[in-house]
């Protein structure tokens, strides 16, 4: 009988037990319910629209460059500066403004008609890595060659990044790109042309 009156008693303590965590742990969700329902301290509209606006063009920081293009009358070469969004590959941006030839009417582009950059790269030691189209390669005449080369060496060399460059044409090196001036080791800028 004394082990019917412990058992009893054992059980009655652990309901007591269990029924008063239950209850404990209906105060808490309830709580928690409460916590959830309670507003959230909203930024206001304006901070909110500041954020999700789309940046105005006027207030992209410009940087100006200078492209060397081909003189009409084919001389030389003469620099046009322009102003571009400063960008993280600066040097891809400005070979994409030489490629879409000048803005003046005296200067034209050195470059071969459909002529695309398909890479560029600027190693640490300051060769730049410029792998073109195979249009590039429809220079005629060594002058025409010379101009196209140095409009590009040239352009790329305002940068501190850049002491040379070599010339890829659909991912292959190439000795030259029209026959006459050798591209077979980086080449670096000659300003003659533009003076």
């Amino acid at each position: 009988m004394n082990r019917y009156i412990t058992l009893a008693l054992v059980l009655l303590l652990l309901m007591g037990t269990v029924g008063c965590g239950w209850t404990g742990l209906d105060d808490q969700i309830a709580s928690w319910k409460e916590m959830v329902k309670e507003p959230i301290d909203q930024p206001p509209d304006d901070v909110i629209d500041e954020l999700m606006r789309e940046p105005d063009p006027e207030e992209t920081v410009k940087i100006k460059v200078q492209l060397y293009f081909a003189r009409q009358n084919g001389d030389g070469l003469a620099v046009e500066e322009r102003e571009i969004p400063k960008v993280t590959g600066i040097a891809r941006a400005t070979m994409e403004e030489l490629l879409k030839g000048p803005n003046t009417e005296d200067l034209k582009s050195a470059l071969p008609a459909g002529t695309r950059l398909l890479d560029i790269n600027i190693t640490p030691e300051g060769t730049c890595i410029v792998d073109f189209s195979s249009h590039i390669t429809e220079v005629s005449g060594s002058r025409a060659e010379a101009l196209a080369v140095f409009s590009i060496v040239n352009t790329l060399s305002q940068f501190s990044t850049v002491n040379n460059v070599s010339f890829l044409v659909e991912g292959k090196k190439v000795d030259s790109i029209g026959g006459d001036i050798s591209t077979a080791e980086p080449v670096t800028a000659d300003y003659g042309l533009s003076e």
